[in-house]
């Protein structure tokens, strides 16, 4: 009798649904010697939390969920596979074309956004880069995107740098995208002068032309995103075959039920974790670090 696996992802958005339906249905009608079930989360933190008790065999983890579990396990959890758009990564900073921002040094004076706290690409890894770069920060923290541009701009700009956080929908780690248009928003309007997003958002505003005032004027080096993650208990045998039935996705593209799952989940294809891609979250790891954001804290 073959093994079912239980995987964990997070209720980021409607769409998960269907697309987990697929993977699972997938997985059953296939012959690759596990079965599938899966379970939502509200947030990432109660699902890392779930996969270190033994209550998920798998974890769809964003880089954030990924390295908390990777810290929790002394470094010994291991990730399997990923989209092969979670490779190559990026923070955009943008600002709007008639800002007169055109390098980080542009931005001594300013007032700069970014998204939730716990999203590596909105916030996590632009802290850091400014910090890399030399620029001390000044942190004010909003919940409402509405806050940052009620009466605050003397004040803001008197403090050099002003970092305006916009807390929205924590315990996603970003997924909604949510902080990075209340980011834009706040951009768009006058209330920042510049901020930080990921790539795939800056793509889908490029493809969309929804912010035709706004551009990019700095890019990070590479990171890596999501992947599936299990504990270093978990068989190496069911690892290898949930491994080898996503890798067989690739070759059905043509399927019209899985080009339609790849193309809800943001992929063209999936790839395994090598050693090239557990490098792509050595930055992040040390961000989260010196942010003291390593401990699964719950919400």
């Amino acid at each position: 009798m073959k093994k079912t696996l239980l995987l964990g992802a997070v209720a980021y958005d409607p769409k998960v649904v269907p697309i987990w339906d697929i993977i699972r249905d997938y997985a059953n009608a296939g012959d690759f010697g596990i079965g599938l079930d899966y379970v939502l989360f509200s947030n990432y933190e109660r699902q890392v939390d779930s996969l270190l008790k033994g209550h998920i065999d798998v974890a769809w983890n964003t880089n954030v969920a990924w390295i908390r579990t990777l810290h929790a396990t002394n470094n010994t959890a291991r990730a399997l596979i990923m989209r092969d758009t979670d490779i190559d990564f990026t923070t955009k900073f943008v600002a709007r074309k008639d800002s007169g921002i055109q390098a980080l040094a542009d931005l001594k004076g300013k007032r700069f956004g970014l998204g939730s706290r716990d999203s590596a690409q909105a916030a996590i890894m632009g802290l850091y880069y400014l910090q890399q770069a030399k620029i001390a920060p000044e942190i004010t923290e909003f919940h409402s995107p509405d806050e940052c541009g009620r009466g605050r701009g003397d004040e803001i700009r008197a403090a050099g740098l002003n970092v305006v956080r916009h807390n929205s929908d924590l315990g996603k780690h970003g997924d909604t995208g949510r902080s990075e248009f209340d980011v834009l928003d706040s951009i768009k309007r006058g209330d920042l002068d510049a901020g930080a997003i990921g790539s795939s958002t800056w793509i889908r505003i490029l493809q969309e032309g929804s912010y035709p005032e706004i551009e990019s004027f700095w890019s990070s080096p590479g990171y890596c995103h999501c992947n599936f993650s299990v504990l270093p208990s978990f068989d190496s045998g069911l690892g290898e075959a949930f491994a080898q039935m996503l890798l067989s996705q690739n070759e059905r593209k043509s399927d019209p039920i899985i080009s339609k799952m790849m193309s809800m989940e943001g992929l063209n294809q999936w790839v395994r974790v090598g050693d090239r891609e557990l490098h792509g979250y050595d930055a992040i790891y040390v961000a989260m670090k010196e942010q003291n954001l390593l401990a699964n804290a719950s919400l």
